[in-house]
């Protein structure tokens, strides 16, 4: 069902073959650590199965990860494969996948959809906070610190009074929907003022 808990739409996620992969490639290297070596065969060949279901999601014509293998929608979540290392955030695969991304599901104000195609209830109306934050990130990481910045502060006119987010923004009022507040917005917003920290080398205090 994916990340997006899709509830009639059973498809080989390119996001959950992610994750499988970073257990795995996790696995591998404890492996060596302690050099079991029937665990790094099993880890290996595990990842290995992970990357070609993730690499079936490829579509080189567009030059971006599709959300699913044989599906041309893009997701949000895709942004992970550059957060999460798996694509090196140096290469040009990488640089093409987030323009890819933000040129489909970014929105002027610098809010992110997860999707744009329909789910079980018709298609997004909202933008979803979380996914901006990715994007934040996932500029930082590429090396493009400026639009992170830029597109970080943006983002932070769409809390409330006590400065506190929701799970949804509707794009074209800026009114908060969904769960309120909402955890994962939070810790979206805290990775990515992190991960620019990080990458200019300055103290961060939250």
């Amino acid at each position: 069902a994916g990340i997006w808990e899709f509830r009639n739409m059973a498809n080989v996620h390119c996001y959950t073959n992610l994750f499988q992969w970073a257990g795995c490639a996790a696995a591998e290297k404890m492996a060596r650590t302690i050099g079991n070596e029937i665990l790094l065969q099993k880890a290996i060949e595990l990842k290995n199965r992970a990357a070609a279901h993730i690499e079936s999601c490829y579509d080189p014509v567009r030059k971006v990860y599709t959300n699913a293998a044989g599906s041309q929608h893009l997701d949000a979540s895709t942004l992970q494969l550059i957060m999460m290392n798996y694509l090196d955030p140096a290469s040009e695969r990488a640089r093409d996948h987030l323009i890819a991304l933000e040129k489909e599901l970014k929105t002027p104000e610098g809010l992110f959809y997860r999707y744009r195609h329909s789910d079980d209830f018709g298609k997004p109306k909202t933008t979803f906070l979380v996914c901006a934050f990715w994007y934040v990130e996932a500029l930082a990481c590429v090396g493009r610190l400026e639009d992170a910045q830029r597109e970080f502060g943006k983002l932070l006119q769409y809390s409330n009074h006590l400065l506190l987010f929701s799970e949804d923004v509707e794009s074209d009022t800026g009114s908060q929907w969904g769960n309120f507040p909402q955890a994962y917005s939070h810790v979206g917003l805290m990775n990515a003022a992190y991960r620019i920290a990080m990458k200019l080398d300055t103290p961060i205090f939250i």
